[in-house]
């Protein structure tokens, strides 16, 4: 005799919720559709997440792990490359789950909820690393070019090597932001005379030079 493994209820209507973001938008984010779709009632989403704000936190917390996941890659001898490799990352995602993408950074809401925004520039790279997984990518991207001198800045100094991968992460979200909104055409039409060109000034502007970043360039599209 099999004993019957107990249902999540938790994990089911977050999985569902999940699902139902990235198919139908935030405005599939209801109340009574989750719990329908999860086989349970209405009272469930109050028992496990304390009502639908909990529960829209809970789904951008989910898609901030599958970022993370997302964003995981093997670093190699050029950081630089690892850096636009992690931006070539984050664009794919952004694109693969728009309504996901939206609702973690705020551009949207569901059921009248935003996900919580917090700041993390003022954090150290240490609590980034702890509580900001996604973001911490590209902290440790840029504290790799620092150390290894393609970036200037002291990669000692946290407040620096925050500040400066604030400024290359809100390079790519603005352009992953228009490019969703359709300003930039479709199927990535101006990634290369864009977002490339926008890269490479930005790194040329911190300190690298522009034949080593186009190299760093060529190389990460090639592992994409």
């Amino acid at each position: 005799m099999t004993s019957e493994i107990p249902r999540n209820v938790r994990d089911e209507l977050l999985r569902v919720a999940v699902d139902t973001l990235n198919q139908d938008g935030p405005d599939g984010l209801q109340t009574r559709k989750i719990a329908s779709a999860a086989g349970t009632s209405t009272m469930a989403v109050y028992t496990y997440f304390g009502g639908m704000p909990g529960l829209i936190a809970a789904v951008a917390d989910e898609g901030l792990r599958q970022f993370d996941a997302a964003l995981t890659m093997p670093s190699t001898s050029d950081p630089v490359a690892d850096l636009i490799a992690t931006r070539i990352a984050y664009r794919q995602y952004a694109i693969d789950r728009p309504h996901m993408y939206r609702l973690m950074f705020g551009s949207t809401s569901a059921d009248g909820i935003n996900a919580p925004a917090h700041d993390v520039v003022t954090l150290s790279v240490a609590e980034i690393n702890e509580h900001y997984p996604s973001f911490a990518h590209v902290v440790r991207g840029v504290h790799r070019c620092m150390l290894a001198g393609r970036l200037a800045g002291s990669p000692d100094d946290d407040a620096t090597v925050v500040a400066t991968a604030a400024q290359f992460w809100a390079a790519v979200h603005g352009f992953v932001m228009l490019e969703l909104a359709g300003y930039y055409g479709a199927q990535g039409s101006a990634v290369d005379s864009v977002l490339t060109a926008l890269t490479t000034n930005l790194l040329v502007a911190l300190g690298d030079s522009p034949e080593l970043v186009h190299k760093s360039q060529h190389d990460a599209v090639q592992r994409s």
